[in-house]
Parts: C-alpha cells; sequence; structure tokens
C-alpha cells in the first residue's frame, strides 16, 4: 500500500511538471529524441536512421537525444547522441521540446504522466518488422486487452503518430487498421532493411567471431516469436535432428543460434542444451543475425517474411499453428509465404530435405511482388531527408 502512495504521489508531480512544460517551454526545431523502446538498446530502425542522421553536416547543430534505461548497453550509442534516462523529469522535458520524436514501438511512460505532444512536434513511429504475418495491436484486441491494459494505451500512443515509413503496399494497407487509423503512411523503406543490401561478409565475419563460431561453419538462426499466455512447448525443436538434417541436405557442420524474443528471453534455459545451440537472444542487432544466418527458421515473426528479402532458405516452425490463428489471428495464412511449413519435429526435417532452391527463390520473387515491396540499400537516406526536411516545416 506504502508504494503505491508513493507512485501515485510521484504521478502527480510528474503531471504537474508535463503541465508546466507545456505552458511554457517552445518546440526547438533542431531537437530530435529517439528511442527504442522495444528492446531499449541503440537497434532496428532508430539505429539505422541515427547512423545516417549523424553523417549529415547540417546536424552538427541539432541537438540529438538517445532514451536508456538501466538494461541499455550504452557503449553502443554513438558519441553524437546526448543520453537521457527515459524514467526521468528530464526526459520528459525533451519528449515536450523536440520537433521530432523516432521510435521503433510505443512509448507509454510519458503519457501515463500526463505528455502532450505539442501541434509542432512530428511523431514519426517506425515500428518494427516488414510484412509482418501476426496480427498487433488494434487488429488483435482481445489479446492486448489481456496484457495490463495494453490496448487503451496503444490507442492513446497511436493517436500522437504523424508518419509511419514502410516498404510495402501491403504495409500501407495493414497500419491502417493496425493503428486505428493513425498516422499518415509513407512508403520510403524500412531503415533496418538497409543492410540487407549492402556487403555481408564483414557482418557473418563479425557474428562468428562474436559467438566464437569456426569459420568453415554455416550458420541456422531459430528465431520464435512471443506467445502472450507465455507458453513454451511449441519451441521444441530437436537440435541434434536439425543439425544431422542439415548436414545431410547442405553438407557441412552448423552452429545453431537461438534468438529468443524480447518477452520471452527464458525460453532458451528452458528449453535448449548450451553443448547444441548458442543463446543470441541478447544480442543488439537482430538485422546483423538475419545477415549471417544461411538459413532462418520462425514462426509468425516478421524476421520471415523479411528474410526473404535475401532470398536464402527459411522454414517455418508452428506446432501451435491452429491455436494461434484463434487466439492471435494472422493477416495471411503462413502458406503464401515461400518458406515451407511445418507443425511437428518429423515435418520440420522433411522440409528440409526436399528443400528446393530454385522453387523457393521463384516463390519468393511472386511473394514480395505480391506484398507490394521496394526497397534497397538508400531507404536510411530517403528516410533521413524526410525527417530533416519536417524539421523546417510548421504543418504536417
Amino acid at each position: 500500500m506504502r508504494k503505491k502512495k508513493q507512485k501515485n504521489k510521484k504521478y502527480i508531480w510528474r503531471h504537474l511538471f508535463c503541465y508546466l512544460i507545456d505552458k511554457f517551454c517552445k518546440v526547438d526545431n533542431k531537437k530530435i529524441v529517439m528511442t527504442n523502446p522495444l528492446i531499449w538498446q541503440y537497434a532496428d530502425n532508430p539505429k539505422y536512421i541515427g547512423n545516417e542522421l549523424i553523417k549529415r553536416p547540417e546536424i552538427k547543430d541539432y541537438k540529438l537525444i538517445w532514451l536508456v534505461n538501466r538494461n541499455t548497453d550504452v557503449s553502443q550509442i554513438p558519441p553524437a547522441f546526448k543520453q537521457i534516462k527515459y524514467d526521468s523529469l528530464r526526459a520528459l522535458y525533451e519528449f515536450a521540446t523536440a520537433k521530432i520524436w523516432i521510435m521503433n514501438s510505443h512509448a507509454y511512460l510519458p503519457l501515463k504522466c500526463g505528455l502532450k505532444k505539442k501541434k509542432d512536434t512530428f511523431y514519426i513511429q517506425t515500428w518494427h518488422g516488414s510484412m509482418g504475418i501476426k496480427k498487433c495491436d488494434a487488429d488483435a484486441a482481445k489479446v492486448y486487452e489481456k496484457l495490463n491494459n495494453e490496448l487503451k494505451w496503444q490507442k492513446k500512443s497511436s493517436s500522437l503518430f504523424d508518419y509511419i515509413p514502410v516498404d510495402s503496399d501491403f504495409e500501407k494497407k495493414v497500419y491502417i487498421t493496425q493503428h486505428s487509423g493513425y498516422g499518415q503512411i509513407e512508403k520510403i523503406g524500412k531503415a533496418r532493411d538497409s543492410i540487407f543490401y549492402q556487403n555481408h561478409e564483414l557482418i557473418i565475419k563479425k557474428i562468428k567471431e562474436y559467438y566464437n563460431i569456426p569459420d568453415e561453419n554455416k550458420i541456422l538462426l531459430y528465431a520464435p516469436t512471443w506467445r502472450p499466455d507465455g507458453r513454451t512447448h511449441c519451441f521444441n525443436i530437436d537440435i541434434k535432428m536439425l543439425k544431422r538434417v542439415l548436414k545431410n541436405k547442405f553438407g557441412g557442420e552448423w552452429s545453431i543460434l537461438i534468438r529468443a524474443h524480447s518477452r520471452m528471453k527464458s525460453i532458451y534455459k528452458l528449453l535448449f542444451d548450451e553443448n547444441e545451440a548458442i543463446n543470441a537472444s541478447s544480442y543488439i542487432d537482430m538485422q546483423e543475425l538475419l545477415v549471417a544466418a544461411d538459413i532462418l527458421i520462425s514462426d509468425y515473426s516478421s524476421c520471415i517474411p523479411e528474410y526473404v528479402i535475401l532470398k536464402k532458405p527459411s522454414f517455418i516452425y508452428a506446432a501451435d499453428y491452429v491455436d494461434y490463428i484463434n487466439n492471435n489471428g494472422l493477416y495471411y495464412p503462413l502458406s503464401e509465404l515461400p518458406a515451407p511449413v511445418a507443425e511437428d519435429n518429423g515435418e520440420l526435417m522433411q522440409n528440409i530435405l526436399n528443400f528446393d532452391e530454385v522453387l523457393y527463390k521463384k516463390q519468393a520473387d511472386e511473394f514480395l511482388q505480391k506484398m507490394g515491396h521496394h526497397d534497397d540499400e538508400k531507404s536510411c537516406v530517403r528516410i533521413v531527408d524526410f525527417i530533416l526536411e519536417k524539421t523546417k516545416s510548421d504543418t504536417k
């Protein structure tokens, strides 16, 4: 009870603080606030936008703010960014006086503290993932209603969106309902996927050195998404059998990386033998793991359609397929992807053994065309051009 009273008192003071800064503080046209509320690291779309921003000569007079929490690896953040604790009065001030907000997911705390976005501020919500499979936010209302009233705060957060950069016609349609009609959708690319169109050798070397993987080994990445009810039985891939099948089909020795979703990082210790698979759940940049992987296995995660861009083999392991469709819902059937779908280990291994690379690449091209996907190595350039133009604008 005492802690609850202290928390309520804290929020009362923060509401008062937000009222005062809204009333007396003006927007700084050369201030940009960025963060990654999804995993609180210098990663994902904001990272790649940030990297492009600091290349621009005109940015030298700007104030660049990156919001951090206690889990942030601050060594990854470029010196050009001033680091501010997310859970602080200073962060509320920076939000209130910034011309541009850039985030890849919802940030609820400022809203709960009473922060108001000024009419001169532009909120660019990059979201995360591309051509996503699983329904999110308003499109999966019954899921998020059960998660600490998250749906309510999602809607409040979405109402502040001004622009959402996308890389496909599919997303242009989906984000309208997903974010309750808020945010003007701009088909200018996904910043984080720009890495797909660059030289991969240095990234492959970086990952292998980081995890002490022999140069000659190939990499399989298993990266499933989270389950709202916390179930784990659906992640039961037989790693020993998987290695044997991979060697049989593709040759060579294989290293298996497990990348658990940020909401379910405990699955590695629960389900996998550290002698058989490497825990890559804490590796900051998922896109680098995708570039380094020779093969991807996932389920309903957007990493599967993103990986299609690379045209490398991918497989879907969805042991709870029917249940997931009934409870969460998908934007399109898994069968529309080029990745073969399996619901048990036996089927997964057979799909690997029967893999047809020529057919897969043909289906990959067809899938990307159907999604209306268009992107390249210049997505960060286009997005930053768009952002800098907005810093000079007073109208939305």
